[in-house]
């Protein structure tokens, strides 16, 4: 009788214990279960990468390296992104000017031409960031693949900024294939809003969307087309008209972006408020 109170004992010991390492299993099983379905919902760290905004027009002498040089100075300056300029008008290039650079140590083409990479094209005028081209280039255009020679900066800033040749030649594809957005810069006057239809038409060949259109050198003159008139025609929306600007000249002259040469100009605040809506559009 003895014998059998003890084994009866000893089987209810074995039976707790067995149940007690069940239940062990079952609450590491869960605390498992949670860590997992927690792990799975958080959101994934991803590296930033930069958006290539190209600025893009089918007529010259619009005004597309002002705005170019503009946006990237006020959103660099105000709005506190890593921005860099580029100049990919490789003919005739001219961001360089804009900023007081005229004979550049560094060019987009020592990079394309294989002499340096392009983090030594680099370099910082007025607190911004910039590649310049050369003047002096005199040689032949190819086909480049600019997307893969900007990849290694994408990384470092928030914004690259693209100032494309005008027209529709291989170098402005070769922008335009680059470009995550593109802007394009027109003036209020017929011939000019007619062209700019030729890059809309590329942008959307190349699958490349569209982020509204600057109507820039705006004089007020009753020959000139509205707005209203221009967003119509195009059929994108008009994210600022900026006006004719005695100062925007004179800036340009000194080598400085008029919103920091004189910021309270009718042309500087117009240029604010267009990199105002660029940074709501690319961050918010």
């Amino acid at each position: 009788m003895e014998n059998i109170i003890l084994e009866g004992i000893e089987t209810r010991g074995i039976l707790k214990t067995k149940r007690k390492k069940e239940r062990g299993r079952d609450k590491c099983s869960k605390f498992l279960k949670l860590l997992k379905t927690k792990h799975e919902e958080e959101p994934e760290i991803r590296p930033r990468r930069a958006k290539i905004i190209g600025v893009f027009s089918c007529k010259g002498g619009v005004g597309k390296t002002t705005t170019v040089c503009n946006i990237a100075a006020y959103l660099t300056q105000k709005l506190k992104k890593r921005v860099l300029a580029v100049d990919a008008n490789l003919t005739a290039p001219n961001l360089g000017l804009h900023f007081g650079e005229l004979e550049p140590k560094v060019t987009i083409h020592d990079v394309l031409s294989g002499k340096i990479p392009i983090q030594e094209a680099v370099v910082r005028r007025h607190g911004i960031d910039a590649i310049f081209g050369s003047i002096a280039f005199r040689e032949e255009v190819h086909l480049v693949d600019l997307r893969a020679h900007l990849e290694p900066l994408r990384s470092k800033y928030h914004v690259i900024i693209l100032d494309s040749a005008p027209g529709l030649g291989p170098e402005v594809m070769a922008a335009m294939r680059a470009a995550d957005e593109i802007i394009t810069v027109t003036n209020p006057l017929l011939p000019t809003v007619a062209s700019t239809i030729k890059t809309f038409g590329a942008a959307e060949r190349h699958k490349v969307p569209v982020m509204g259109v600057v109507v820039n050198k705006v004089r007020g003159e009753p020959f000139e087309l509205s707005t209203a008139n221009i967003k119509k025609a195009l059929g994108w929306p008009v994210l600022t008209s900026i006006p004719e600007d005695a100062k925007v000249r004179e800036a340009t002259a000194s080598g400085i972006p008029v919103v920091m040469y004189a910021p309270s100009s009718p042309g500087a605040r117009r240029f604010k408020q267009l990199s105002e809506k660029i940074h709501q559009f690319l961050f918010s």
